[in-house]
């Protein structure tokens, strides 16, 4: 699992960390010891890629206005 801060992470990489740690949890692939911290980044980097994806809806749909379309 990555380490790195997830402010500094692209969404495509946030999201395929997220697929990731929820196959190893699918798969009973994460060890009691390391469950919270391990559902604990899925659920920071799970807000991440919302809070992506609202923002930039809110500017396409900006740029869409802009254009009057």
């Amino acid at each position: 699992m990555e380490n790195k801060a997830i402010s500094k992470l692209t969404y495509e990489d946030a999201s395929k960390e997220l697929e990731l740690i929820l196959e190893n949890l699918r798969n009973d692939e994460v060890s009691i010891d390391k469950l919270e911290k391990v559902v604990t980044r899925a659920a920071a980097l799970s807000k991440f890629c919302q809070d992506k994806l609202r923002n930039t809806e809110q500017k396409v749909q900006g740029v869409i206005e802009k254009l009057g379309l």
